[in-house]
């Protein structure tokens, strides 16, 4: 179709009975197809872009039987532009008469026509957008409620379109995101802005919950500029919190077995050596397999894994309720406590010796390994992390140079023991 000029257009007319135009303006001149001096049928035929015959069938049928029509019309004007127009007429008679002279206009409708096609087409593209879209979106009014919800909203939380709509947004959420969720919505209310995207909890129709992330944003009359309710576009980030628990075990856990790693254990310690009220000792004790080397030699590395996960788990066994175990490597472990004195540390010692001297099994077969155990004790507030951890290594090397599976204590030649 040809782009229409920007000159308005438009015509009045007059038709005697029998429908032959006898007189017309045209507005501008020139441009539309002259109707006077020719039948009102004739006219239409000459100007019509399209080949619709229904449109002739209609302005014959209103003429024949004396009643108004009303067609809406592309046209071909002479600019050579092609226009849709309104085409209609309206009897000048009285009832019983069989002819009657018609007066009517032609109206350009085609901006109009062309502002009404966007609009429909945008609006499908929405809906398309809507219906088709993982995401969740709605929009509320300011009382609340769910005005209208995309169908991805009984896809993710399994309720009825018809159950979701004029209910309260709040009713749908985790008890514990009620506060802020209701604040937020007051805030948008109020015509704020929520820059950030909100973690909530949507309780799923069977009963459990599902984690989602909401954008929302207050929608305004454009004419009075008063809030008329928000739209919520949500997205399901269970996946993204698991991703993300996953990378955090990652950083704060030992691959093989779970245990925390060396930064966790650490972060741990250095808590138990802030705790400045306490009178307790912190105690580190590292451990190092003996024969663990020889496992993997001659079973393989699929053993040596499988030995050091029974190893962690008996270690594991050992630990009291405020005991903390970590891997730092290979066949490297390390304990961290709080004990009232040494004896307490050696009891530790003790127990994790006694539980790595009785035999595993690995490939059907018994096999039997020790430990060699280096202590290292301090008072809150005296001493670092990284000192602790090089002191408790000192004293394992020690206990493991003398080959018999003990423990030993870091005791510095210009200090009394503990």
């Amino acid at each position: 179709m040809n782009t229409p000029s920007k000159a308005p257009l438009s015509a009045i007319w007059s038709a005697d009975t029998q429908g032959l135009c006898i007189a017309s303006q045209e507005i501008p001149a020139g441009l539309l197809p002259v109707m006077k001096g020719i039948t009102l049928g004739a006219w239409l035929g000459a100007v019509q872009a399209d080949d619709d015959a229904q449109l002739a069938l209609e302005l014959a049928t209103a003429l024949d039987g004396l009643t108004a029509f009303n067609l809406e019309v592309p046209i071909r004007c002479l600019d050579g532009t092609t226009r849709r127009v309104i085409f209609s007429g309206l009897p000048d008679g009285h009832a019983g008469q069989t002819h009657a002279p018609y007066n009517g206009f032609v109206v350009d409708v085609t901006e109009q026509r062309k502002a009404l096609e966007d609009a429909l087409r945008v609006a499908a593209e929405y809906r398309l957008l809507v219906e088709n879209s993982t995401d969740l979106i709605a929009h509320c009014d300011v009382e609340g409620r769910y005005v209208s919800v995309s169908p991805s909203y009984s896809r993710m939380i399994g309720y009825p379109l018809q159950e979701i709509v004029g209910q309260p947004v709040l009713d749908f959420l985790h008890p514990d995101d009620l506060a802020p969720s209701r604040e937020a919505l007051a805030q948008l209310f109020r015509g704020g802005v929520l820059p950030d995207v909100i973690e909530v909890r949507k309780r799923h129709r069977d009963g459990h919950y599902v984690s989602l992330g909401t954008k929302a944003c207050g929608v305004s009359d454009p004419c009075t500029g008063h809030s008329i309710g928000a739209v919520l576009v949500s997205r399901d980030i269970s996946r993204d919190q698991q991703r993300l628990q996953h990378l955090e075990r990652l950083a704060s856990c030992d691959p093989l077995t779970g245990l925390p790693n060396r930064t966790s254990i650490s972060d741990h310690i250095k808590k138990l050596l802030s705790q400045a009220d306490d009178h307790a000792y912190t105690a580190v004790l590292f451990i190092d397999l003996n024969g663990f080397k020889a496992v993997n030699d001659s079973l393989g590395h699929t053993a040596g894994d499988a030995l050091l996960l029974q190893v962690s788990q008996r270690l594991a066994d050992c630990m009291r309720a405020d005991d903390a175990i970590g891997r730092l490597g290979g066949d490297e472990f390390v304990v961290a406590s709080r004990c009232h004195d040494r004896a307490a540390a050696a009891a530790i010692a003790q127990r994790l010796q006694d539980s790595l001297a009785r035999p595993f099994i690995l490939q059907g077969l018994e096999v039997q390994i020790g430990a060699a155990i280096g202590i290292s004790l301090a008072r809150p507030g005296t001493t670092s992390v990284e000192a602790l951890f090089e002191t408790a290594d000192r004293a394992m090397y020690e206990a493991k140079a003398r080959r018999d599976g003990s423990y030993q204590f870091f005791a510095p030649a210009y200090t009394s023991e503990i």
